[in-house]
């Protein structure tokens, strides 16, 4: 399994490197990302990915900053001088608990462990429970401690991420409830995600 990973990242990791800096806008390096959260990428090759990752970062920071020069010599009057560069600071996550996104990914998961995408701000605990379509109880697990800060490209938010280890699971449909809690607050959501062996 291990080996596997490692050589798809390091296909990805190929591809990144031939494409250079035109990669910068491309959605496809999101993956990048999901590499690098997944729990099943080996540690030796988080520091590839994280090198990868910082490389593409500061790309997109230069074509931004290069864009934005060129909008306002675009838009200030020939006789204004414009000096600095005044830039919004990032928006820090929302540490508040309420119910974001809830997703499964890849979905339909074919022939890969499907992960699960909680967004509920910090969290005492959150449960995630998974059903076979008669209703009967295929998995359940309790995440717990500090979600990680991830960006699946509509800005960085805490989230929690498990990913399902399906060999004992056959092909078909799933539907999961993820119940999330803190002191005397729950937060429900229901949802569908297929497994395709």
């Amino acid at each position: 399994m291990k080996k596997t990973a490692g050589a798809v990242i390091a296909s990805a990791l190929l591809f990144i490197a031939f494409c250079g800096i035109s990669f910068a806008s491309d959605k496809r390096t999101d993956k990048l990302y999901e590499l690098y959260n997944s729990t099943a990428t080996p540690a030796s090759q988080k520091p590839r990915l994280k090198h990868f990752i910082d490389r593409r970062e500061r790309i997109e920071k230069i074509l931004s900053s290069g864009r934005a020069s060129r909008q306002r010599a675009l838009s200030a009057p020939a006789s204004v001088k414009t000096t600095g560069v005044s830039s919004a600071a990032p928006l820090a996550a929302d540490t508040a608990f309420k119910l974001g996104e809830v997703y499964c990914y890849p979905n339909p998961a074919k022939r890969t462990n499907p992960t699960f995408h909680i967004e509920t701000g910090l969290a005492d605990k959150v449960e995630l429970k998974i059903y076979d379509v008669s209703g009967d109880t295929v998995h359940e697990t309790t995440l717990s401690g500090v979600p990680g800060l991830i960006d699946d490209g509509q800005g960085p938010q805490y989230a929690y991420e498990y990913q399902w280890d399906v060999r004992n699971a056959g092909s078909g449909v799933y539907i999961f409830s993820v119940t999330s809690r803190q002191g005397d607050k729950t937060l429900k959501k229901t949802g569908r995600c297929a497994v395709i062996k």
